[in-house]
This record gives C-alpha cells, sequence and structure tokens, in this order.
C-alpha cells in the first residue's frame, strides 16, 4: 500500500467549511457569550465600585453620628452637673433657711421661756412672801 501525501481538492473545501463554521459560531455563539460575559464583569466591577462608595459614606456617617453621640453624652453630662450644683446650692439655700428659722424659732422660745421665768420667781417671791407672813402670824399667833 502507497501513502498520498499530495492534498486533494477537497481540503480547500473543508477549509471554507471549516472558516464557515467558525464565522456562524463567532457570529452567533462566542459574540453573545462574550457579550453577556464582559457585562456581568461590568456589572460586578460596578456593583463593587458602588458598595464601596456606600461602605464609605457609611463608615463616614457612621462616624459623624458617633461624634455627634459623644458631643451629646458630653452636653447632657455637663448639664446634668449644672443641675446637680443648683440642686446642691438650692438645698444649701434651704438648710441654711431652716436653720436660721430653727434659730429664730429656739430664740423667741428662750425670750418666752426666760420671761416665764423670771414672771415665775416674781410670782414665788411675792407669794413667798405672803406665805411666809401669813407662816409666822399663824405660828406667832399674831398678824406680822
Amino acid at each position: 500500500m502507497q501513502i498520498n501525501l499530495a492534498p486533494d481538492l477537497s481540503l480547500p473545501a473543508i477549509m471554507v467549511i471549516f472558516f464557515l463554521n467558525y464565522l456562524i459560531v463567532r457570529r452567533f455563539f462566542l459574540k453573545p457569550i462574550n457579550e453577556v460575559l464582559e457585562a456581568r464583569e461590568t456589572e460586578s466591577k460596578t456593583a463593587e465600585k458602588l458598595h464601596d462608595e456606600a461602605l464609605a459614606r457609611f463608615n463616614e456617617a457612621t462616624s459623624q453620628i458617633e461624634a455627634r453621640l459623644h458631643a451629646a453624652k458630653r452636653e447632657a453630662a455637663q448639664l446634668r452637673e449644672r443641675y446637680r450644683g443648683d440642686a446642691a446650692a438650692h438645698r444649701q439655700a434651704m438648710i441654711d433657711k431652716t436653720n436660721n428659722d430653727a434659730k429664730a424659732i429656739v430664740f423667741e422660745a428662750d425670750e418666752h421661756l426666760a420671761k416665764d421665768v423670771n414672771a415665775a420667781r416674781e410670782t414665788i417671791t411675792r407669794e413667798s412672801e405672803s406665805l411666809a407672813r401669813e407662816a409666822a402670824s399663824r405660828i406667832l399667833g399674831r398678824a406680822v
């Protein structure tokens, strides 16, 4: 058997059919698939970019809210301390007023008691003198 290495006319026909088949597959199969793949890649990149931008905005908004929260806490603490100071001052004023009122009441009571004691002493002195005279009159049997 002898092998013929010379190309026959079927080779150009196969090459033309292969080239036409390649053009058809490229046009109706590979090109749409490549377009879909490129569109997906573009969407993926766009989505990733949007995600990164949204994450950056979120982080910025979070830091701003945290800063405002810290400022509000600081302000609330200052306000609380101011009201505590005002309450302590009011409490001290009420204690001082109550002490002064109590001292005035005690002073008035002391004065009233001193007057009552003096009146009782005078009454006792007068009555003791009259009782002494009466006792002496009875003991002696005559008026003194």
